[in-house]
């Protein structure tokens, strides 16, 4: 079993509030996929963040931590459900408003710039320690996850049929 957090403060708040609102928006929304796309894309948050931490935040690089330790415990995993509900909401607002033409680079960098700032809210509460990081790094990082996410959803969009479980 996984440790849990040495004492429930400020950040497993912030964390148990946030999975609560992200997931309460993301079930609210119509349904517009198809169930087994949905779940992709919901997949396509947590597995983007946990690749991105593994290279990142790996004792080989160690730019930042998650929650109050560096040992892994309980809320360090909880954090990637975090991810799901706002890849899932990224992707349903894309397809949803119809983004095209250069339209898509505008929602690409708001949504990076919100993303920026939410990352920002979360090192507020200590959810992310900075050992190297800078938060002017996520900006690109979050643009490459979010250009990959279009493409992501444009590939499962054309050949989405072999997808509908």
């Amino acid at each position: 079993m996984m440790p849990l957090p040495q004492k429930f403060d400020a950040n497993e708040w912030f964390l148990i509030v946030w999975i609560m609102i992200s997931y309460a928006v993301a079930l609210y929304l119509p349904k517009r996929f198809p169930s087994s796309l949905t779940l992709l894309y919901m997949l396509y948050g947590p597995i983007a963040a946990r690749i991105s931490d593994h290279v990142l935040s790996s004792p080989k690089h160690d730019l930042y931590t998650l929650m109050d330790t560096e040992k892994y415990e309980l809320f360090d995993a909880i954090t990637y459900f975090l991810y799901a509900p706002f890849s899932y909401i990224f992707i349903y607002l894309y397809d949803r408003w119809r983004i095209s033409g250069y339209w898509i680079l505008l929602y690409i960098l708001i949504c990076t710039t919100l993303g920026t700032m939410y990352e920002w809210l979360n090192t507020y509460f200590h959810v992310f320690t900075y050992t190297g990081w800078k938060l002017t790094y996520s900006f690109t990082v979050y643009l490459v996850v979010q250009c990959i996410a279009l493409l992501f959803f444009h590939l499962t969009k054309k050949h989405g049929a072999c997808l509908h479980l």
